[in-house]
Formats: structure tokens, sequence, C-alpha cells
């Protein structure tokens, strides 16, 4: 494909990101939207003199459309990414891909039956020091993992649970246990559950948690807790808050090793990997903090080039649909471990 268009269904503040992305790359282009709020899909379309859609059906019918980026309350997000795929459509979906397990695998089978490219926007996989994580795991720089320490603290506007954190499109969506499915936990949490997953390779086995809506009228969790098993016998600690007053650059991640530690600073501020060492390793002394460099990028230009790079070359996506369904069952795990009193195998 020398040219490929992507179509939009959603267009609030995530797929501004995404646009914005898009627009810097070449062979690419956005060709469709569609938002039940016209105007919505009218300001994303207009400067790139893309049609604008009244439809789901239409926009995937759209013969333009090679790709179609779903961006929508979490409910709609599994169903309309399997009408796409259906119509032989690339999708990629907005985390969590879907309110199950089950669907999420669905519309992989699907993907694979189609021979099409499923990917779920998990963009802090692109951010620096996350990518410099990764790296230093491998090589070995604090040896096997054997705790794992996941903070999920924010002070978020109660305006969150109407408009989002861009504050682009009223929706009240998020507050709804049927229409997001969850709250602090799988709309936040799940990227650091996805993340250590990814820098570590570790997969959750056990989970034993609990949620509470404490903080803010609304029918989801505002609060939770869990401590998660690994499959190499290393535990994990998960501590999740909405609304904790003063709360500013708490999303962290802390690995405790065999020879060292490694923390990463919250994902959306500006940072660098922190090392301890037990013994001289490559270069880095023992015994002191040491601040890794972690130049700054684009997270959202990385992840979607990359998921375009997939698609052009028919490679499996950056993060792909096991990528979502080990997260959601993790954050799944919770919520039924919260309701039941019993701690939950995977």
């Amino acid at each position: 494909m020398s040219e490929l268009g992507v179509g939009i269904i959603g267009c609030g503040g995530a797929a501004f990101n995404v646009c914005r992305a898009l627009d810097g790359l070449i062979g690419v282009h956005v060709v469709a939207t569609h938002d039940r709020n016209e105007q919505s899909a009218i300001a994303l379309a207009a400067p790139r003199h893309a049609t604008v859609h009244h439809s789901v059906e239409s926009l995937v019918a759209d013969a333009r459309v090679d790709i179609v980026y779903v961006a929508l309350p979490h409910n709609l997000l599994a169903p309309v990414a399997m009408q796409a795929l259906t119509a032989g459509r690339h999708v990629l979906v907005e985390k969590p891909m879907a309110l199950s397990v089950e669907d999420v695998r669905e519309l992989g089978d699907q993907a694979r039956r189609k021979n099409l490219r499923l990917g779920v926007f998990f963009e802090l996989r692109e951010v620096a020091p996350v990518r410099v994580a990764r790296q230093l795991i491998a090589d070995g720089a604090i040896g096997d993992v054997r705790a794992v320490r996941i903070q999920t603290i924010i002070d978020k506007p109660q305006s969150y649970w109407a408009s989002g954190p861009s504050g682009y499109t009223v929706d009240h969506w998020r507050a709804s246990a049927a229409q997001a499915g969850g709250g602090v936990v799988l709309m936040n949490s799940i990227h650091q559950l996805d993340l250590v997953r990814y820098i570590t390779g570790l997969e959750v086995k056990r989970v034993a948690g609990v949620v509470g809506t404490l903080m803010a009228a609304v029918e989801v969790e505002d609060t939770g807790s869990a401590t998660l098993t690994f499959d190499n016998g290393a535990i994990g600690t998960l501590a999740a808050s909405a609304h904790s007053h003063g709360a500013k650059s708490q999303e962290r991640i802390e690995l405790d090793g065999r020879r060292g530690r490694l923390d990463l600073p919250d994902p959306y501020g500006a940072g660098n990997v922190r090392l301890f060492l037990a013994e001289d390793w490559n270069g880095y002394p023992a015994g002191e903090w040491i601040d890794v460099p972690a130049p700054a990028r684009d997270s959202y230009v990385a992840m979607v080039k990359g998921y375009i790079d997939a698609v052009t070359r028919g490679d499996d996506a950056p993060a792909g649909f096991e990528d979502a369904a080990a997260a959601l069952g993790t954050v799944l795990a919770t919520y039924e471990s919260s309701r039941t009193g019993r701690a939950v195998l995977l």
C-alpha cells in the first residue's frame, strides 16, 4: 500500500492526539470521521479534507478506509471494532479494547481469520523511560524481578467523570458502570499493569483485590488496591486512587530485583529512570542512586507509527489483542476478588 486511509470513529480528546500523530507521517492520512456529535467529527475532518460519515456502517464501508481507529465509551469498543474487522479494515482500538477477555479474544480471532492487524492503543509503552527500563531489565541490570509496586495516585477533578481528561466532550459515560465497566483501575492502572508485563515479561497468575467508590458520586470505583502474584513467584502491589488531594506525578512503578532496584517516573511527566545496584554493572557503580537518561519522545507518534508500520509490513501490532487480554484480565480479576472476598487465579 502506497497510501493508507484512516477512518476515525469517536472524535473526542483521544482522537485529537492520534490525528496529530497521523498528520506527521508519510503515506497515511485521515480520510473519514464519525461521531454521534457531528460537530466533533467535523472538527477533525475539516482541516484534513476528510469525509464526515453519519454512521459507523457508512464509514467502515468507505473504500478509501484501510484502517479504523476506535475511541468510544468502553462498552462500544468491541462491537464497533468487530464491525470494522468484518468489513475488512485493520483496527486500532483504545484500551481496554472490550469489557470482557472473551470479547477481546473474539476480536483477535476475527482479525486472524481476515488477516488484519488488530492493535490496542497502549501508548505509554512508547514513553522514553519505559523503553529504557525495558532494555535495562532485558540486559539483567537488576537481576530477576522479585517485587513490583504500582502506584496510580491521581488528583482528578470531579469534572473528569463528565468530560474526561481533555474536557473536550461532555459525556457522563465514565461514571456509568454499564458503559465504562470500571473506574480508576480500568481507566488508569490498566496502563501500568500492561507496562509491568511489557518491561519485565512477567505474567500475573493470582490477584487478591478490593475496590470502592469513596470520593466521588459515580457508579465505578475511585479507589482500589490489589496484591499480585506473578508467574516467577514475584509479588506485586497496586495502590490506586482517582482523588488523592494534591497528588502530582505519583503514577509510578518500582521494581526490586535480586541485584538492584529500578524506579520509573510518572509516565505523563518528565524524568529519568532511577537505578540502584547492589554490585557494579556495565559501568554503573553500586551503592548509589543513578539517573539513567531517557530523552523525551512523543509516545503518540511512536505508537501510531509502530502500528502503521505493522499494517504496511504485515507484522503483528506493537500492542495487540493478547496484550489487551492480559491487562484486562488482571483488572477484572481485581473486581471479582473484591466482590467475592477471595483471591482469583488467572
